[in-house]
C-alpha cells in the first residue's frame, strides 16, 4: 500500500477522526474514509451527491463495484484495500443506486495516521465520466468522412480536414488562401439565394441546406452543407465553421426505394402502391370538375397454361412484351401498371362531363388495348399467341363514397374482367351494379361453405347410367347442397366457390367417404354395380390424395374395382407427369379411370394414348344438339371411334330424349346411357328402391 505523508493532503496531521472528516467536507471528489479493518467510517458529502446518505453500507456490498461497463463481475472492495501487493488505483464501474445505469470511476487509496497514530485508509474516488464522453467524441471525430473547416476571424479557412481537402479537391496550402466565401463562390451551387444564406447567418449563427458541390468538371455531387458562425459576447465573428457531407449515395438509395415502392419490378411499370394514389388524384379531380376517369384491368387469357407449359422465364418474357406493346397507347397523362402476375391495369383521366361519351371512349380504347395484346409473341423459341379480359370501370360511381375508393374501384374493375373471362374471353366488360350483389351472393357462399355441417347440410345423390336395354350399369355420384338460410344451393354455384377457396377438399373426401360405404353395401345387398365419383383437379392435385384414398379404402373396406374416378381433361395440363404417374397409381390399386366431359378440354390424342383409362365420357354440350347438328355428329362420331380404338367405355350425359337415346345407340350398342330420359338424380335411399334392387330395370321417364 502507498504510504503518503499526511502533509501531502494536510498542512498538519489531523489529530482526530472528527478532524479528518472536517478536512474532507469541502473538497470536491468523493472521498471514504476507512478503519483498520477496512469498514467505511465516513465518506465527506461529494460521495452522497451519487448515493444517500443511508447508503454508506453499499460500500460492503461487493455487487456495488464492477469490473466491466456490461457485465455483472463484482468487485471486493475490502480485499482490494486489505492487500497490500495491489495497485493503488483502479478503474472500475459504480452502480448507481437505481442500479441500471453505471457510471466509470478510478479508485486511489491513500494510507493516513491520526495523531493518536491511528490508521485509517482514504479511498479517493474520481469520476471518469467526462474523459470517456471526450475520448468517444474523439473517436468519433477521427471515424467521420464528413468534411469540415474552420475559418479565422476575417474568414479565412484555417483548418481544412483531409476529408474536405477530397471532396473539394484542393489541398490544404490552396484553401488556407481563400475565404469560404471564396470558397462557396467557386464550387458551391445553391438551391437557395445567396443573400438568404448570408442573413441566415447573421441573424440565427447558423444554415444548412442541400447544395451541388463542382469540385470539377467530371467531378460533382450532391452535399449537405452546413455552416456556423462562433461570435464572442461583443457580437463580433471568432470563426466559421463548416461541414460538409455527401449525400450522393443516400439520394441514389432513396431513388432505389422509391423505385422499389412505387414501380414494378419484372417490367417498370407503375406498380399498386403507385397506381392506388394516382387513382385517388384523379377521383378527386373528377369531383372538382365534374369530369369521369375509367380504369382497365387487364388480364390475360391463358397465361397459367403458357407458363406451366413453357416455364416461368417465358411467361416473364411474355409479360415484358405485352408492356411493350401497351405502353405505346397509353400516352402521358394516363398511368400503365402491373398488379401481379398477369394483371395489367391502364388508368385513364377523361376530361368530357357527359357519362355516356365517357362510355363510348372507354369502349373504344379497350378495343384498342385488346387489338394491341392479341397477338403471336415469340418467346425463345416458340410462337406464343396471347389475348387479353378487360373489365372497364368508369368512375365515379355511386358506390363512390366508401372511405377505400382506389381498392374499391380497382375491385369494380376487377369484376368487370371476370365477367369478360366468363364470357370466353378475349373481350371487355363494362362493370354494372348487378355484379355488386353478384359479389356479395359469393360472399355469402364463401362464408356458408366455411362454417357448412357435411353431414347435416349435404347430401349424396345418385343418376343411372344404363345400357341399351335399359338395365342399370353403374351411377354417378353427385352433390347436393341444403343449406338452412340459403336454401337449396346449385352444384353449378358452389363448386366453383368451394374449389377457389379449397373447401372442396374437405367436401371431396366427404363424399368419397358416403360413396365408399353406398357402393360397398349395394353390391354386398345386391348384385354388382359401379359407382361413379367426380374428383375436383384442386383435390387431384394435392399431395397427399394418394394417401387418403389408400386410407379410405382400408377405412371403408370398399372394392376398388367397383369405383370410377372421373377425371376432367383440366387434371392433366397441371403437371401431367405427375398426374400420369397418379393415375397409374389409382389403377395399379383396382380403380378404374373416366374422362369426364371429353372433348371440352386440352388434352391431345398422343397424350391420351399413355394414359391407362378405362372410359370417356361425352359431354352433354355435343349431345344436346343431336341429331340434327352435323359439327356436334362429327364430333360424338370421333369419340365413339377414338373409344372404340382404345376398347374404352363409353357414357354419353345429358340424353333427354329418344332420338338422341337412339343416336348414340345406333353409333355404338354398347354406349352407357345417362340422362332425364331414363333417371333424374335421387336420393341414395329412393335410388336403390328405384334401380338397385333385384329383378328391377329402369323405366323411361319423361
Amino acid at each position: 500500500m502507498n504510504r503518503i505523508s499526511t502533509d501531502n493532503l494536510l498542512s498538519k496531521r489531523p489529530a482526530s477522526l472528527s478532524d479528518l472528516a472536517a478536512i474532507l467536507a469541502p473538497l470536491k471528489e468523493a472521498m471514504v474514509l476507512f478503519d483498520e479493518t477496512y469498514h467505511p467510517l465516513h465518506a465527506n458529502p461529494a460521495f452522497f451527491n451519487w448515493h444517500p446518505q443511508q447508503a454508506l453500507d453499499v460500500l460492503q456490498d461487493p455487487l456495488w463495484l464492477c469490473t466491466h461497463k456490461r457485465g455483472e463481475l463484482a468487485f471486493n472492495l475490502q480485499d482490494w484495500l486489505a492487500n497490500p501487493h495491489n495497485e493503488t488505483s483502479q478503474t472500475l464501474w459504480l452502480k448507481m443506486p437505481n442500479r441500471s445505469s453505471r457510471r466509470p470511476i478510478q479508485l486511489q487509496r491513500h494510507l493516513l495516521k491520526t495523531q493518536d497514530n491511528t490508521e485509517h485508509t482514504l479511498l479517493v474516488i474520481q469520476d471518469l465520466s467526462l474523459h470517456i464522453q471526450l475520448d468517444a467524441q474523439q473517436k468519433l471525430m477521427n471515424a467521420s468522412y464528413a468534411g469540415q473547416f474552420i475559418t479565422d476571424a476575417q474568414g479565412l479557412i484555417t483548418q481544412p480536414n483531409y476529408a474536405f481537402c477530397a471532396y473539394t479537391g484542393l489541398t490544404a496550402e490552396q484553401l488556407q488562401k481563400m475565404t469560404y466565401i471564396d470558397w462557396l463562390q467557386k464550387q458551391v451551387t445553391f438551391k437557395v439565394p445567396f443573400n438568404s444564406i448570408m442573413r441566415a447567418l447573421l441573424d440565427e449563427q447558423s444554415w444548412s441546406g442541400e447544395v451541388q458541390i463542382f469540385a470539377s468538371k467530371e467531378a460533382r455531387f450532391s452535399a449537405i452543407l452546413s455552416l456556423s458562425m462562433l461570435v464572442d459576447e461583443a457580437n463580433n465573428v471568432e470563426h466559421i465553421i463548416g461541414v460538409l457531407q455527401d449525400i450522393t449515395d443516400i439520394l441514389e438509395a432513396q431513388s432505389e426505394i422509391n423505385q422499389l415502392a412505387f414501380y414494378d419490378k419484372l417490367t417498370g411499370l407503375a406498380n399498386r402502391t403507385l397506381l392506388q394514389e394516382r387513382i385517388e388524384r384523379v377521383f378527386e379531380n373528377c369531383q372538382q370538375h365534374q369530369t369521369f376517369g375509367t380504369l382497365f384491368f387487364i388480364d390475360l387469357d391463358g397465361f397459367k397454361i403458357i407458363n406451366d407449359t413453357f416455364g416461368h422465364n417465358a411467361g416473364d418474357q411474355l409479360l415484358v412484351q405485352v408492356a411493350e406493346r401497351l405502353l405505346p397507347l397509353v400516352g402521358e397523362k394516363a398511368t400503365l401498371a402491373r398488379l401481379s402476375g398477369d394483371e395489367f391495369m391502364v388508368l385513364c383521366p377523361n376530361a368530357t362531363q357527359d357519362r355516356d361519351i365517357a362510355f363510348q371512349d372507354a369502349l373504344a380504347f379497350g378495343g384498342k388495348l385488346l387489338d394491341a395484346i392479341d397477338s403471336r409473341y415469340k418467346i425463345e423459341q416458340h410462337s406464343i399467341h396471347s389475348a387479353a379480359s378487360i373489365g372497364i370501370c368508369i368512375f365515379p360511381t355511386a358506390e363512390d363514397h366508401l372511405q377505400s375508393r382506389s381498392d374499391q374501384i380497382i375491385s369494380y374493375a376487377d369484376m368487370a374482367m371476370s365477367e369478360a373471362k366468363k364470357l370466353g374471353g378475349n373481350q371487355t366488360y363494362l362493370f354494372e351494379k348487378s355484379l355488386i350483389e353478384e359479389a356479395k351472393q359469393r360472399l355469402e357462399l364463401i362464408e356458408a361453405l366455411n362454417h357448412s355441417e357435411l353431414d347435416d347440410e349435404f347430401q349424396i345423390y345418385f343418376q343411372a347410367q344404363v345400357n341399351k336395354a335399359g338395365e342399370t350399369i353403374s351411377a354417378e355420384t353427385l352433390l347436393r347442397w341444403f343449406h338452412p338460410e340459403l336454401g337449396f344451393v346449385s352444384p353449378a354455384k358452389f363448386i366453383p366457390v368451394a374449389e377457389e377457396g379449397r373447401q372442396i377438399i374437405k367436401i371431396g373426401l366427404w363424399v368419397m367417404h358416403k360413396a365408399f360405404l353406398q357402393a360397398k353395401a349395394w353390391n354386398k345387398k345386391y348384385r354388382p354395380i359401379r359407382i361413379a365419383i367426380n374428383i375436383s383437379p384442386i383435390q387431384f392435385h394435392e399431395q397427399s390424395f394418394i394417401e387418403l384414398i389408400i386410407g379410405l379404402m382400408k377405412f371403408t373396406q370398399v372394392d376398388p374395382r367397383t369405383i370410377t374416378l372421373e377425371l376432367t381433361e383440366g387434371v392433366l395440363i397441371r403437371n401431367s407427369k405427375l398426374a400420369l404417374q397418379k393415375i397409374q397409381h389409382l389403377v395399379s390399386l383396382g380403380f378404374e379411370v373416366s374422362i369426364d366431359d371429353f372433348g371440352t378440354g386440352y388434352s391431345s390424342l398422343s397424350y391420351l394414348q399413355k394414359l391407362p383409362i378405362h372410359e370417356l365420357k361425352i359431354d352433354q354440350s355435343f349431345i344436346a344438339q343431336v341429331p340434327g347438328n352435323p359439327d356436334d355428329e362429327a364430333i360424338v362420331d370421333s369419340i365413339i371411334q377414338l373409344a372404340s380404338t382404345k376398347n374404352l367405355k363409353i357414357v354419353a350425359e345429358g340424353v333427354e330424349t329418344q332420338a338422341q337415346s337412339d343416336f348414340l345407340t345406333q353409333k355404338y350398342d354398347q354406349v352407357l346411357l345417362q340422362g332425364f330420359l331414363y333417371s333424374r338424380p335421387l336420393p341414395a335411399a329412393d335410388f336403390e328402391e328405384r334401380y338397385i334392387k333385384p329383378q328391377q330395370v329402369s323405366s323411361k321417364i319423361a
